[in-house]
């Protein structure tokens, strides 16, 4: 591991120039080291500094700074590339020592961008939260341009160097726990081919796209049923196991609330928590038990503490590395279980290995089956690791809409009368992930009672 970190930060700091590609109908963008290549036509000076911002720079800059750039080079000193994309106004270069760098030198840490004399009206850059994602021809859908690869132990310096100088790729992102590397590749690549055309390399254990999912597959549907009154909700104690909702993250009327423990935005981390489409709100208000599903007992559990995650951006899609990053703020603020109320028919062994991560650091999984009877196995659910769960009615049958099949380890009620919508007015909504969100705080109990239950145990008490 070692050896694998000190490749990876070697690469990081700059030991290569990957050759830059031609212009095409969007900007290239290229920091590598100290210097700097553009391509840009007629682009605004925020999106060159969120694809900066994209490759771990800082920006701060006065919100009044918006030029309309056009320019081509490269590997210009960073300081005349910014004072002259920014326009006569004045700017500062932030460098700081990476206290994980062997190679001692400082590297760029943020760059500032304001009027002069007027430094205190510079803000944190608000990076755009959505991803932009490919949709094949096959259905898949991924992060465009964006290539994930797992390193493995045999993986050298000069080899990961030699095959990002192939590629005209530069590292944007790491996650060292599992080997994966996050890299932009040029504007407009295929990266499901160069991801099938590396897999072979020796050091590199898997490379795929950065495989991206739409909020389907176990989203509640808003039905007119006139609801029976589900038993009264009971607010969490302190003292509980929490539930890491990773979802489409939480509205700000709820930000305030004790059952939030902890709340973060894995699709833009730094930007404050919200909820453009309200499915997260929803599954947090179940899982933490400020909301009962309809046609659950009397005995049901206390809600539990949550992590809301924002996972999915405003247009409803996650990706496998916003997953990653999810999972590891799930686990760094001692969440137990996982609640995942979404799901696709896409495989990708990143995601499972990510799951297996998961688990392996005490973390209860558990996603939802899909709300269309196909009997197909849906990911994350139909993982290894993942408990899957279907849908009941409030008279305890089968949900009509509910997935099957050997991956649907439980089922759970699915229909819970809302006070926020999702993409619609509150009302009531059936779903299996309303069951997943309640299956978590069913877990959460179980784990409250007996802080040693393994996956095993928890399904047994889970059937009774």
């Amino acid at each position: 591991m070692k050896r694998l970190i000190a490749v990876i930060i070697s690469l990081m700091i700059g030991l290569t120039t990957p050759p830059f590609p031609t212009m095409a109908s969007g900007p290239m963008v290229r920091l590598d080291g100290d210097r700097l290549s553009l391509e840009a036509k007629e682009q605004s000076l925020s999106t060159i500094l969120t694809m900066l911002a994209d490759q771990g720079i800082r920006i701060r800059i006065d919100p009044r700074i918006n030029p309309t750039v056009t320019a081509s080079f490269r590997n210009r000193p960073i300081g005349a590339a910014i004072a002259g994309i920014s326009k006569s106004v004045d700017y500062a270069l932030i460098w700081r020592k990476d206290k994980a760098s062997t190679a001692g030198e400082p590297r760029l840490w943020e760059i500032r961008i304001f009027f002069k004399g007027q430094e205190a009206r510079i803000r944190p850059l608000q990076k755009r939260v959505n991803l932009i994602v490919v949709k094949e021809d096959d259905g898949t859908h991924h992060v465009k341009d964006i290539l994930l690869i797992r390193l493995g132990p045999k993986m050298t310096e000069a080899a990961l160097a030699a095959l990002m100088d192939r590629l005209g790729a530069t590292i944007i992102d790491t996650y060292l726990p599992l080997g994966i590397v996050r890299l932009r590749l040029p504007h407009g690549s295929d990266v499901t081919a160069i991801a099938e055309t590396i897999s072979g390399t020796p050091g590199i254990r898997s490379a795929e796209p950065d495989y991206a999912y739409p909020l389907e597959g176990g989203s509640p549907a808003r039905i007119d049923t006139p609801p029976p009154s589900p038993p009264p909700s009971r607010a969490p104690s302190t003292g509980d196991a929490i539930v890491a909702v990773m979802d489409s993250g939480l509205h700000a009327d709820y930000a305030g609330n004790p059952f939030v423990h902890a709340a973060y935005d894995a699709v833009a981390p730094g930007i404050e928590l919200g909820d453009q489409l309200g499915h997260g709100t929803q599954m947090a208000l179940i899982a933490s038990g400020a909301i009962n599903p309809l046609g659950a007992g009397s005995d049901t559990p206390a809600g539990s503490p949550v992590v809301a995650i924002r996972a999915f951006d405003d247009n409803g899609f996650t990706s496998n590395y916003t997953l990653i990053r999810g999972i590891d703020y799930a686990i760094e603020n001692g969440a137990r279980v996982l609640s995942l109320s979404w799901g696709s028919e896409t495989p990708s062994s990143l995601l499972e290995s990510a799951m297996s991560y998961a688990a392996s650091k005490g973390l209860i999984l558990v996603a939802a089956a899909g709300n269309a009877p196909t009997g197909k196995p849906v990911y994350p659910a139909a993982y290894d690791n993942v408990i899957g769960v279907g849908a009941l009615t409030p008279k305890g049958a089968a949900w009509d809409q509910s997935n099957y099949g050997d991956f649907v380890a439980v089922s759970a009620p699915g229909l819970a009368d809302l006070p926020v919508g999702y993409n619609g007015d509150p009302g009531v909504y059936a779903g299996t992930s309303i069951a997943t969100a309640y299956t978590a705080r069913r877990v959460a109990a179980i784990i409250n009672q007996n802080p040693d239950a393994d996956r095993a145990t928890i399904l047994k008490r889970l059937s009774e």
